[in-house]
């Protein structure tokens, strides 16, 4: 193998955080993101906020249109109460032949007589009025819209594998695997029903699947690395910062396997403190 040119190789500092260092003074392999649980419920309570403020907003509209339509049945009420008065009025003065009188109060009834004819026919219309709907909000992301008409366990199981939602072919199949479970006496959340589920569609599970695409990505990288000489591991007394060289080809792979440089260079980091490069 010819020597590769100084400058298609490039060095980048490591450093290790002092939870990332074993007793041995070895930098452990590195964590999965525990941002993106934060992140999930940073969501999930910026989302509860949201509807709950449209909740509000929903009972207060509500509130409104009850209230208006007492206020109108209110007011229809008491021009009811003085038409009859009116009415009463217009007898006694037909009675003792106030004719004066009788053409004042006939002027009153037919004024009572035509508000009320309006009020009752804003009031129709106000009680006709389709109420409005509560809100629903509907997650953007088909995966969270999937998971919130399940269980928790079968949610979060359909968030970690997320394809089984997205791919329509692929969601038949799911769909098609837990009719089967559950055609075979399987109770549905249990551990046997998820073993039941992952088998049909053959997946692998999660701590066997994680063993095995490590092991790859580590063959991986040793069939293209470079003949660069290993970083030793760090002692007791010793800093924590260390210096991973990465040549081209780790760099292609790096990209290849859609991962950044420092992120590529900390797990080669890792495999070399366990002794696996």
């Amino acid at each position: 193998m010819s020597d590769k040119n100084e400058d298609d190789l490039i060095d980048i500092e490591v450093e290790a955080q002092a939870d990332d260092v074993g007793d041995d003074g070895v930098p452990a392999a590195v964590p999965p993101k525990d941002g993106i649980a934060d992140l999930k419920r940073q969501l999930d309570a910026e989302r509860a906020m949201r509807m709950e403020a449209e909740r509000r907003a929903h009972a207060a509209t509500v509130d409104k249109e009850d209230t208006d339509i007492q206020l109108v049945r209110s007011a229809i009420d008491t021009l009811g109460r003085e038409n009859e008065l009116a009415r009463q009025r217009l007898q006694y003065a037909m009675q003792t032949g106030n004719f004066a009188d009788q053409v004042a109060i006939q002027d009153e009834i037919s004024e009572y007589k035509a508000k009320l004819l309006q009020l009752q026919n804003g009031l129709d219309a106000m009680q006709s009025k389709p109420k409005a709907a509560p809100p629903q909000v509907v997650p953007a992301d088909p995966v969270e819209a999937f998971a919130a008409r399940l269980t928790p366990r079968s949610a979060d199981w359909v968030r970690s594998h997320p394809e089984f939602v997205r791919d329509p072919a692929k969601n038949r199949k799911m769909i098609a695997a837990h009719e089967l479970a559950v055609a075979d006496g399987i109770v549905p959340d249990t551990d046997a029903y998820f073993e039941s589920i992952e088998a049909t569609l053959r997946i692998k599970p999660a701590a066997v699947q994680a063993e095995e695409d490590a092991s790859a990505t580590a063959a991986k990288v040793v069939q293209r690395r470079d003949a660069a000489p290993a970083a030793a591991p760090v002692s007791r007394g010793q800093s924590s910062r260390n210096v991973v060289r990465l040549s081209a080809a780790e760099r292609e792979m790096a990209e290849m396997m859609g991962m950044k440089p420092e992120e590529y260079a900390k797990n080669k980091l890792a495999l070399q403190n366990e002794g696996k490069m």
